[in-house]
């Protein structure tokens, strides 16, 4: 299994939304996605929720668009589980923006694409987690397994 993170940019408006996720941010990633081995991906977005991807459906060699990490010790079973049991929970446009306007909180039941990453990964309270925080913890702990 591996974690994918989007550093590119969508065409139309939801390119505005990567370049204002960018700076926000302060990162490089608007995006993340958990993709299995049998090809398919999961994640939460805008216009879907809560879903899982048709093998292929996203291009994830293209290195200009995204980064690949490898997640050897993260249980890709319970990660599919995971999306299984909250697949068409809605996005959690409210707990996206908490990371601009920190007063707003998320949306119980609702899911925005790193909490949702996060929480199938067996993260804590992983609605704190943007993309690029996401980032940086799996490559601590992909760092740390590989060094014990």
């Amino acid at each position: 299994m591996k974690a994918a993170f989007f550093k590119g940019h969508s065409a139309g408006i939801a390119g505005i939304f990567d370049i204002a996720d960018h700076i926000w941010m302060e990162g490089d990633y608007s995006h993340c996605e958990l993709v299995f081995s049998d090809g398919r991906s999961a994640s939460s977005v805008l216009s879907n929720g809560v879903r899982f991807t048709v093998p292929g459906s996203i291009d994830f060699s293209d290195t200009t668009q995204w980064d690949l990490l490898d997640l050897p010790n993260v249980d890709e079973a319970a990660a599919i589980a995971w999306f299984t049991k909250h697949q068409g929970q809605p996005y959690d446009l409210l707990g996206d923006l908490h990371f601009i306007l920190g007063f707003i909180s998320h949306e119980n039941g609702h899911k925005f694409c790193s909490f949702a990453c996060g929480a199938a990964c067996e993260f804590e309270q992983s609605w704190r987690f943007d993309p690029n925080s996401l980032y940086v913890a799996l490559k601590r702990l992909v760092t740390a397994e590989v060094q014990a």
